[in-house]
């Protein structure tokens, strides 16, 4: 028989860990290894004990639950335990096993269990984080690249092209990132209302267009602030754009 998953509980409020506990005690197949208040205490303890499962509360004083992620090698398995539905998408990003919403019942803590001992197992399983909706304009995400896990306000967020299989983000700082979103994930998650998919290669930020210059009947070129080059597109995308665009911007 294998020996039990040790666990660590992070979150700031006393009651929270106190009802996590009680979900848990419904299932040997996990220890309480320890509990922790807040993320550098959740530090410390992963150092110390190793939990091969973390619950992750998001908002705490101090830092939030993604702030511990990058500190952490190797990552657990990862539950964030939240009352806020807003950062699924968040969580999806840095691979979460399950995104539980406060208060969850105990047959919702027995999916999660279920889903752990399964990835444990290397049993293949569907991800239980919600499908992303679609983000406000003044909200923030994280994404992972390569090597680092970055916090990026959309308002910042200038044009994205596609580079297949990833898709590369310019930023008002005229940095570049490359991720591994499609063009149809990238769509599917920016509000419409200010990100405009382009043609097949390119969303712009359409509070970033900063000229629209037509070169001839059949092209034009997009300024963007941030980005050095212009961008250039046909006949049929221009006049959609045109359409979107204030009239100051178009000559």
């Amino acid at each position: 028989m294998k020996p039990p998953l040790r666990c660590l509980i992070v979150d700031d409020e006393p009651r929270a860990r106190a009802f996590l506990r009680k979900r848990l005690l419904l299932h040997p197949e996990i220890v309480i290894a320890g509990e922790a208040g807040d993320v550098a205490e959740a530090h410390r303890l992963c150092v110390a004990l190793r939990p091969e499962v973390i619950f992750l509360d998001i908002r705490m004083p101090e830092a939030d639950g993604f702030e511990l992620i990058p500190l952490l090698q190797p990552v657990p398995q990862i539950v964030f335990v939240t009352a806020y539905a807003d950062r699924a998408y968040d969580a999806f990003q840095v691979s979460a096993l399950d995104y539980l919403l406060k208060p969850y019942s105990a047959e919702r803590m027995a999916q999660t269990v279920d889903k752990l001992l399964s990835r444990v197992a290397g049993v293949g399983i569907i991800s239980a984080v919600p499908t992303p909706v679609v983000l406000a304009p003044d909200a923030s995400i994280v994404v992972r690249t390569d090597t680092l896990l970055l916090r990026l306000n959309l308002a910042d967020i200038v044009l994205i092209e596609a580079e297949e299989p990833y898709t590369r983000l310019t930023v008002t700082s005229g940095k570049t990132y490359l991720l591994s979103h499609t063009m149809k994930a990238w769509e599917m998650l920016l509000p419409s209302a200010v990100f405009y998919r382009l043609d097949r290669f390119h969303i712009i930020n359409l509070n970033k267009v900063v000229g629209f210059d037509p070169q001839s009947r059949d092209l034009a070129e997009i300024n963007l602030a941030g980005v050095a080059r212009p961008i250039q597109v046909g006949r049929t995308a221009a006049s959609r754009l045109r359409q979107q665009l204030r009239p100051e911007i178009v000559r």
